[in-house]
């Protein structure tokens, strides 16, 4: 089970979704150190340090699962509100 479960809805389209995810991921790599992001169809997986999750998107949702390690688990509220705030602002 995900320590992080987002689903998000948006008007973009899948095509512009994922244009806008990469824009979002970016920000979140930056930010928490993600080292290893890769698409395979429409799902983003990444990993990090205590980190790994994905976020697919579809023409009308994006959806985030992350799971964490103990210790960065003790963030999970500042990683969920940036996860929130980064999919606000890329995805409308």
């Amino acid at each position: 089970m995900p320590d992080i479960d987002i689903h998000h809805s948006h008007s973009l389209g899948r095509r512009d979704c994922r244009a806008a995810v990469d824009a979002a991921a970016g920000k979140l790599s930056e930010r928490f150190g993600l080292g290893d992001m890769k698409w395979n169809g429409d799902t983003l997986g990444f990993t990090g340090h205590g980190i790994e999750g994905s976020l697919t998107v579809s023409d009308t949702d994006a959806h985030v699962q992350v799971r964490m390690g103990p210790l960065l688990g003790l963030m999970r509220p500042v990683i969920e509100a940036e996860i929130h705030r980064q999919l606000r602002e890329h995805l409308r």
